[in-house]
């Protein structure tokens, strides 16, 4: 076998690995919540419900996520609009609030401040007894983006990094 052969045959194989790679996402757009995502292939389920916020206001929280491993792993974006009234501090503050929220009765891991495109963010980690949780938040104007891998400890999530990064806000 020629050097040249055995070079093409390896360059070819990495191409392959890297198209089925790329089979294993699939794009999502809500053009309603104005935001794109690679969900790991699967059923993208919808959902939305109340959420009562500190002071009597509610906001709608809509929910995208698709489940694998028999529910062992979850792939979920949430957003909500907060009221006119809400949400009125630093964005930071705001995302370390809901941070704070996310995490109680679990252990924080990491937690480091982030941004989208100019759009104030907020990345942690935390487990509990049975899940690990990492989670992406941003705060664009009054719009909280949330994007939440949740996995069993005995089933680690593998698209964790290539689902998050594949987010965008319009």
């Amino acid at each position: 076998m020629s050097k040249w052969f055995a070079r093409a045959t390896v360059a070819l194989a990495l191409v392959a690995g890297a198209v089925a790679a790329c089979g294993q996402l699939m794009f999502y757009t809500s053009n309603e919540g104005r935001f794109s995502v690679q969900f790991p292939v699967g059923e993208v389920k919808q959902d939305t419900e109340q959420v009562n916020l500190k002071g009597g206001d509610t906001t709608t929280l809509h929910e995208f996520w698709v489940e694998q491993g028999e529910g062992n792993i979850s792939y979920m974006v949430m957003y909500s609009d907060y009221p006119p009234d809400y949400a009125n501090r630093e964005p930071q503050q705001v995302l370390a609030g809901t941070r704070d929220g996310a995490v109680k009765n679990k252990t924080l891991l990491s937690d480091i401040e982030i941004s989208l495109n100019g759009v104030p963010g907020r990345e942690f980690t935390a487990k509990d007894d049975n899940w690990n949780y990492t989670v992406r938040q941003y705060l664009k104007g009054k719009r909280l983006y949330q994007l939440i891998v949740v996995s069993n400890h005995d089933h680690p999530a593998v698209f964790i990094s290539d689902y998050l990064n594949s987010f965008k806000i319009f």
